[in-house]
């Protein structure tokens, strides 16, 4: 048997490792980043301020990525959680994804936006919205709440989905209080390009699912925005996330997220799903240490 004859072979199997690879194994590989965000103008008392930052979880019945998510944040403590859309693809995720949320108790509660998955669920929004908050996850839609942290204003701005076109900025921030550290919640980072000049201090987003598929030396080649934004995910300070969208984000940062999960039979590769626990700091630092260290469930570093 010569070469020629065995590259056809070799080359099926290695296509064959790459699907398996690709659908049922990198999709649970579940990990936490860490960023640490400087903040000029940060309230002292929000100094070391921990933020854990959830998105897509896409979640429809308690399985291997849920068990995943449960036993990760049993791992850490967080002053707050949030969530930034696409949390279920069916109503009765709602149930699961409690579940595993159950066993972490972050200081002030956890906070979520809806996403277009959302808006496609089989129930709408106003039909379960009642029952998440009722199970700790209180939904802002358009719409803002301000928190007190020893003496500080924390306000956290939800937006409906600007995938969609339905998120309401002004509405949104009208509730917010005007002093203190705002934080934005957005599914999409296209809400970036509706500012209109509002100031903020930090976006978190989600829906990019990073790309999903990133292609060694290339890297993300899908960023699915409204706007056509090369932001697939990470950190993103002032002068990164101007020169992305092409205008002045007059000192904005943000965080997009990988997200959880990606839908049923929804492939990645090299763009593992990740929780991120984000730390405000006060200081001048420029950019944002990102750490992804072994856990449990894998040794990805990135």
């Amino acid at each position: 048997m010569n070469a020629v004859s065995i590259l056809g072979p070799v080359a099926a199997l290695v296509a064959l490792a790459l699907i398996i690879y690709a659908f049922f194994i990198e999709p649970y590989r579940l990990r936490l980043s860490r960023a640490d965000i400087y903040f000029e103008n940060l309230p002292e008392s929000l100094d070391g301020f921990r933020i854990c930052h959830i998105s897509d979880t896409h979640t429809s019945r308690y399985g291997r990525l849920e068990r995943k998510l449960s036993e990760l944040l049993s791992s850490i403590e967080a002053d707050l959680c949030v969530i930034t859309g696409d949390l279920l693809n069916a109503r009765k995720g709602i149930e699961a994804l409690c579940r595993a949320l159950n066993l972490f108790n972050p200081r002030f509660g956890v906070f979520a936006v809806p996403g277009n998955g959302d808006h496609k669920a089989a129930v709408r929004l106003s039909e379960w919205s009642a029952e998440p908050e009722q199970l700790g996850i209180r939904l802002l839609q358009n719409s803002s709440i301000t928190l007190l942290s020893d003496g500080a204003n924390l306000s956290i701005i939800g937006v409906d989905d600007p995938f969609l076109g339905l998120g309401d900025i002004a509405r949104a921030m009208s509730g917010a209080a005007e002093e203190g550290f705002k934080l934005l919640l957005a599914h999409s980072p296209d809400i970036v390009m509706e500012m209109g000049g509002r100031s903020v201090d930090l976006i978190l987003a989600g829906h990019t699912h990073g790309g999903q598929i990133r292609i060694p030396l290339l890297g993300t080649i899908w960023f699915h925005c409204r706007y056509s934004l090369r932001l697939s995910h990470g950190y993103y300070g002032p002068e990164a996330l101007s020169r992305a969208v092409g205008r002045d984000t007059r000192g904005l940062h943000m965080y997009v997220s990988r997200g959880v999960g990606s839908g049923p039979f929804s492939p990645r590769f090299m763009c593992p799903p990740e929780v991120a626990l984000i730390t405000l700091h006060r200081g001048f630092r420029t950019g944002a240490k990102k750490v992804y260290p072994k856990w449990k469930t894998g040794n990805f570093a990135g």
